[in-house]
């Protein structure tokens, strides 16, 4: 892990606003103090954002400064009046713009700010080169360099969602609990969904990691996060780690390079 001078231990707030959840992580120093989650409800006013993450963290120390990774513009607006106006601080939201990795890809400006924060974070923490893999609302795979540049990657549907989809098309079909079946030969419908959909996706991400190795002509170190990533990481020998944090301390990460680099320009 790569360490980042800093000078006293401030405390950061960090969100990971996702199309389907909101991820709040509460820093002191290095030290990740609570966690929480959130729906990404687009219909919350900034007054409601703002009491809803005020009695989150309730007795917690207030934040001194707000870093927002968002994939979900039409939350922006309210979130940063939330901030403003409930606690007096103006949160910085992460982008391209901050120049902290080389985005080597075709349309940098469409690099999603999650999949930056990812980047930065699975770099810092643990090296290059490397893929991670982030289990949210969609699968998301992302390729970092051994300098540290992303290199590009790859999105793929993410497993409930995609049988939930199917159910919702074939009157005869139904949603079922997907847990990892005995095998792939499915002897009642609740089994067969299980086989396609357990086995078909633990299959998918595990071809997808053996052809980023072989493209990249590298032996990967693979990151695997977001709410399904454990059960992959359990299942897939090609996953090197599990971090459930992974995103946040990537936010954490962020926002000490980029005042580390103000730093330095002020200078």
């Amino acid at each position: 892990m790569k360490r980042i001078k800093r000078e006293r231990a401030q405390t950061l707030l960090a969100l990971d606003v996702g199309n389907t959840m909101t991820k709040l992580g509460l820093f002191r120093g290095e030290k990740l103090l609570a966690d929480f989650q959130l729906a990404s409800n687009r219909e919350r006013t900034a007054d409601e954002l703002g009491l809803q993450i005020k009695a989150l963290l309730n007795d917690l120390a207030p934040p001194e400064d707000v870093i927002i990774s968002s994939v979900v513009p039409h939350l922006n607006a309210a979130l940063a009046r939330a901030f403003e106006r409930h606690f007096r601080l103006e949160p910085q939201f992460l982008s391209h713009r901050w120049d902290l990795l080389k985005l080597d890809v075709e349309e940098p400006s469409k690099v999603g700010a999650d999949r930056i924060a990812d980047s930065i974070g699975g770099f810092y923490l643990y090296g290059g080169p490397l893929l991670t893999i982030n289990f949210g609302t969609a699968t998301v795979f992302n390729l970092i360099s051994k300098e540290g540049s992303f290199l590009g990657g790859a999105i793929a549907p993410q497993m409930e969602m995609a049988a939930a989809a199917l159910t919702q098309r074939a009157a005869q079909l139904y949603e079922v609990e997907l847990q990892l079946p005995d095998s792939v030969i499915g002897k009642t419908t609740d089994d067969n969904i299980r086989a396609g959909f357990v086995l078909g996706f633990l299959y998918l991400v595990r071809g997808l990691i053996q052809r980023f190795r072989r493209e990249s002509r590298t032996p990967l170190t693979v990151v695997a996060t977001g709410g399904r990533g454990e059960f992959f990481a359990k299942h897939l020998k090609e996953i090197s780690h599990y971090d459930p944090y992974l995103t946040l301390k990537g936010l954490h990460v962020a926002w000490h390079l980029r005042k580390r680099s103000e730093l330095v320009f002020r200078a």
